[in-house]
């Protein structure tokens, strides 16, 4: 009976100091899975280095791309085509690395409906990216190995030339139901 009793007293200090730890439910990574057409999206967002990875798993176009809050670049590999493009981040039309998540989530409990708020439209031109380090460790690891090359936003220039485009040879990515990216392949200058 006393060693029950000591044992009690050593161990309530114990249990109390246990039942005080808050647990953390908003813990990173975090993974969501969002449905878009005939495919689906993977959500994936670490707030240690404010980076978010979106997945698109489709038979007909597969794609990720890197949004790296912390640098101000995103980078889109395109794997049928094997090609990496990176371009400054708008942080204007892109949803914030707060809200992606929710705003992800609310589009997603809109079936059938496509709830694009902003387009992007890249100009990819053929000058290649160098030095991938300096955009961050997951574009880095994204597009090493890959021809990678610099998108620029339409209507901004490219060493003080406009870069002029086909209209039609844009490809279009719906990401996660929240914002179209185009990406176009630049003609001649």
């Amino acid at each position: 009976i006393v060693a029950t009793v000591l044992l009690g007293l050593v161990l309530t200090p114990a249990l109390s100091q246990l039942q005080n730890v808050k647990v953390n439910r908003n813990f990173y990574p975090k993974t969501i899975t969002i449905n878009v057409g005939l495919g689906f999206q993977t959500l994936t967002l670490n707030s240690n280095n404010l980076v978010a990875i979106i997945e698109a798993q489709s038979a007909e176009n597969p794609w990720t791309s890197v949004w790296n809050y912390e640098t101000g670049y995103i980078a889109t590999k395109l794997v049928q085509e094997g090609v990496c493009y990176i371009s400054a981040m708008d942080r204007v039309l892109m949803p914030s690395f707060n809200s992606i998540a929710l705003l992800a989530e609310e589009t997603n409990n809109v079936k059938g409906e496509t709830v694009l708020s902003n387009t992007i439209r890249y100009v990819v031109s053929r000058r290649p990216a160098r030095e991938l380090r300096a955009y961050g460790n997951d574009i880095f690891a994204l597009c090493r190995g890959l021809p990678s090359f610099i998108a620029f936003e339409e209507g901004q220039q490219e060493g003080g030339n406009q870069i002029f485009y086909n209209q039609n040879a844009c490809l279009r990515l719906d990401v996660l139901n929240l914002l179209g990216i185009d990406y176009c392949r630049a003609g001649k200058i």
